[in-house]
């Protein structure tokens, strides 16, 4: 049996996380904690969700770097998404289980996962409804990190694209305690991510090398003059700041709701 401090320090990433989404409280995180099932590592390459997949809990990446993805009818891969130490990789198949069945979700290095049972998870949000809120202000960071990347892809060149790829990946490895110059992706990765040929990002690489802003060491990807590449992809990070920007919402609880003024609920339960 695992203890309580030991829990603390395997999710540390995780406790992290839900802490910026505004879980401030030990009792709630300790009752996460409590109900999320350690599963046998995913190694590089893996699935960790496979598609057509509609499982009954949701997924944590514990450890490791992972990624949303789908694979298209001419074999290649469109990366939607990354993530990192404490994401929950699939939270919208808790909240819509009959999406795009073609979505999947890899390990990109090796994995650590936990689970945690929907129906648990429901449970735990209808108990502590702050959860739920922060599970709700979790969703919306995706949409936001997703809309500017669908910017960037539609209307940045490949330069400005990539950079501003990089620097997203330094911030939000920072927000989970990583903070590490190496960003853990390969350029196939980013390829696939930023909509580039294996030819173009190659290229792309090459310049940000020729500019000194990526080490020419090695083929990590290693960032050695963060603030430059930050001014070349114009990165300011607001879009990353969504859960700062939700801070002032309150969550109410009404057990009967009146005729008069109906109230609109989101997936999650919560007041909208």
């Amino acid at each position: 049996m695992i203890s309580l401090l030991n829990r603390r320090q395997a999710f540390g990433p995780l406790i992290q996380k839900l802490r910026s989404l505004g879980v401030d409280s030990d009792t709630e995180l300790d009752a996460v904690l409590n109900r999320l099932k350690v599963r046998a590592g995913t190694r590089r390459g893996e699935d960790i969700i496979a598609p057509g997949r509609s499982p009954r809990h949701s997924t944590v990446l514990i450890d490791g770097v992972a990624c949303l993805y789908e694979r298209l009818q001419d074999g290649t891969r469109q990366i939607y998404a990354f993530q990192y130490s404490g994401d929950f990789c699939d939270l919208h198949r808790h909240v819509l289980p009959e999406m795009n069945n073609e979505v999947a979700v890899a390990a990109i290095t090796d994995c650590s996962i936990g689970i945690i049972e929907h129906k648990d998870l429901e449970q735990l949000i209808a108990q502590y409804p702050s959860l739920g809120l922060a599970l709700w202000r979790a969703s919306m960071l995706e949409a936001s990190i997703f809309r500017k990347r669908l910017l960037n892809v539609g209307r940045q060149p490949a330069l400005q694209r990539v950079a501003h790829l990089l620097c997203e990946q330094l911030a939000r490895r920072e927000a989970v305690g990583l903070n590490s110059a190496t960003i853990p992706l390969t350029q196939m990765d980013l390829a696939d991510a930023a909509g580039l040929s294996i030819v173009h990002i190659n290229r792309t690489f090459q310049e940000l090398r020729r500019l000194n802003i990526l080490s020419k060491e090695g083929r990590a990807i290693k960032v050695v003059d963060r603030e430059r590449l930050a001014g070349l992809a114009s990165f300011d990070g607001n879009y990353l700041n969504m859960p700062q920007l939700l801070s002032h919402w309150q969550v109410r609880i009404e057990s009967t709701p009146t005729p008069a003024k109906r109230r609109i609920r989101s997936p999650l339960g919560l007041l909208a």
